[in-house]
């Protein structure tokens, strides 16, 4: 029996730790109505103008229940521009090839990534509906951490955005960070 109430308690905090946590004192930066939503797993940022996938790479777009399923895969900096120029090929066999309807898509800079962020919340520090609960990471986990194309050039590394609590760093490109993609139009 106590290791049954010692279980439940651990699944109960655990699920704690990823759940959003706003504030309701702040007015949101980042609100419901600030996007346009598609079906087809995209996002329209009525303030910058970018087109931006509901879920990071390696995740799944699920229309039925407008969530993303499956796990992101974790991608050094390197690998991941690989990956965005395999997406655009024009001859390219990659899922994410034309992804609703887009021609081209592309690691964001760190400015854009930037523009995400939600300051009345965090864990993720997004705006959960626009972001499909596709970062329900708990603090310290790499794949929260989002590559941008954006060189720090002081040191070499690579501005990257922590999803949890929005704030930004420069790493090293060989970590194996998460990758989102955004499209012009």
């Amino acid at each position: 029996m106590k290791s049954h109430l010692i279980a439940a308690s651990c699944l109960i905090f655990s699920a704690v730790g990823v759940a959003q946590e706003c504030s309701p004192d702040m007015t949101k930066s980042a609100p419901n109505t600030r996007y346009v939503y598609s079906e087809q797993g995209t996002i329209k940022d009525k303030l910058t103008g970018l087109t931006w996938m509901r879920c990071q790479v390696g995740k799944t777009w699920n229309a039925a229940t407008e969530q993303c399923d499956g796990e992101a895969t974790g991608f050094r900096w390197q690998s991941a521009l690989q990956e965005v120029a395999a997406i655009n090929h024009p001859q390219s066999r990659h899922a994410l090839h034309q992804f609703a309807s887009q021609a081209e898509w592309r690691l964001p800079n760190i400015k854009e990534l930037v523009s995400l962020t939600e300051i009345a919340c965090f864990g993720p520090a997004m705006n959960s509906r626009a972001f499909a609960q596709g970062f329900k990471y708990e603090t310290g986990n790499i794949l929260s951490y989002l590559w941008s194309q954006s060189p720090h050039l002081a040191s070499g590394q690579v501005w990257s955005f922590d999803s949890v609590n929005g704030e930004i760093y420069h790493y090293a490109p060989n970590f194996e960070f998460g990758v989102l993609l955004v499209a012009e139009e």
